[in-house]
């Protein structure tokens, strides 16, 4: 019998809830469960780079309601520091809170990408972009640079702000003059060579010009691009924002904060806590790579403690789709076969446990379950990336 012992996960993103739910089912009432969050909503946040577009907004549910489903409890609470051999994680209220296994999935924190730039922000305010759509519209804007600044960050919204502005721009009848900035050797260059030259030949179409394998700097107003000195005078300048770890007291990071783990997700050096999610390091920082961090994680867990069956988290493959503002085209990357999804949920990010809870509760509408895509091999990763149109957003959030 295991019902004395104490699983605690921190955080209320996408890997801390997934695990979440993953071992609530497991687990049943053999263990008792709590789930720490500083915040008390979950914020699903992939549709947010439509917001300004008025196609999409980003998604608040009430984490009492998760955890209730779970058969948590839920602590209100920031993690301050871990120690892994007395089974103790301290939050910032003072507050020790004991554990048999600790989930850590505090997420990644975002910090301006460029400076002199104006940083979008997932889930930030909408009017920061959606003043920049209205300039465009009176004429008072015609040129925009879109960076994706170095180190570690998600790069996809660069590229569908890029293309979503263009057809706004283009149903407006103005024309804009728009680039993307980007060190990557080629556009989404860690999805493999198939995706990078499908979004390529998306941004071509667009007429987006392209800069990859440069460093962004602004100086004056003015974006200037190393090596070369490329000087991009009266554009508006946006970045996507840089991602820092949540460096924890007690726990084995990197230089710039992020979480070391091993193959099985443990933290290195640790015997009862694994991580899971943006947190870690990683070089891709993708939600449904969080959502198979976090179910290898579970895995863990479940053999440590003797919770019986213990799942097989799957195959590391992460599902994306880039929001384009024209017709929807599948992509499909090299690869020896199909890698089929474990779910597909509308609302972009695929997991086996939350988007499947969102739907059971109507939040997010079910996508085409089961569907294949060819795999890219990228850091261990099958990807397959799909595009899709911004009239399937908007019939998203009408839904």
């Amino acid at each position: 019998m295991v019902g004395g012992m104490d699983i605690v996960i921190a955080g209320g993103g996408v890997a801390g809830l997934e695990a979440l739910l993953a071992l609530g089912a497991l687990a049943g009432d053999r263990a008792r469960l709590r789930l720490i969050s500083p915040d008390p909503e979950f914020a699903y946040k992939p549709l947010a780079v439509a917001e300004p577009f008025a196609l999409g907004s980003t998604l608040r549910v009430p984490l009492e309601r998760i955890a209730e489903a779970a058969g948590a409890e839920l602590i209100r609470g920031a993690v301050e520091s871990v120690d892994d051999a007395a089974g103790e994680v301290r939050l910032d209220s003072r507050r020790a809170v004991p554990y048999d296994a600790l989930l850590l999935a505090p997420g990644a924190r975002a910090v301006d990408g460029v400076p002199g730039a104006t940083t979008w922000r997932p889930g930030g305010d909408p009017a920061v972009y959606g003043g920049l759509l209205r300039d465009l519209e009176e004429g008072y804007a015609r040129k925009l640079a879109i960076v994706v600044p170095p180190g570690a960050t998600w790069p996809l919204p660069a590229y569908e702000l890029a293309l979503m502005t263009a057809g706004e721009a283009a149903g407006m009848g103005r024309r804009a003059e728009i680039v993307v900035v980007t060190p990557e050797p080629e556009p989404l260059a860690l999805l493999g060579p198939a995706a990078s030259a499908a979004v390529a030949e998306e941004l071509g179409r667009a007429g987006i010009a392209l800069r990859t394998g440069v460093l962004a700097t602004v100086e004056d107003g003015t974006l200037v691009l190393e090596p070369g000195g490329e000087r991009i005078e009266g554009a508006r300048i946006y970045s996507v924002p840089r991602l820092l770890g949540p460096a924890i007291t007690g726990l084995p990071v990197d230089d710039e904060g992020f979480v070391l783990t091993d193959d099985d997700a443990r933290v290195e050096g640790c015997t009862r806590t694994w991580a899971a999610g943006d947190g870690v390091r990683s070089p891709l920082k993708f939600g449904g790579l969080a959502t198979h961090e976090a179910r290898r994680a579970v895995a863990g867990i479940a053999a440590a403690l003797g919770l019986g069956h213990v799942p097989d988290p799957g195959e590391p493959v992460v599902h994306g789709r880039l929001l384009t503002g024209h017709g929807a085209r599948r992509l499909r990357g090299r690869g020896d076969g199909d890698a089929a999804p474990l779910w597909w949920p509308a609302g972009k990010v695929a997991g086996e446990h939350l988007p499947r809870w969102l739907h059971e509760q109507g939040l997010v509408p079910q996508g085409p379950a089961g569907e294949p895509g060819g795999g890219v091999e990228v850091n261990r990763t099958l990807t397959a990336l799909r595009a899709v149109e911004a009239r399937y957003v908007r019939e998203l959030a009408r839904g």
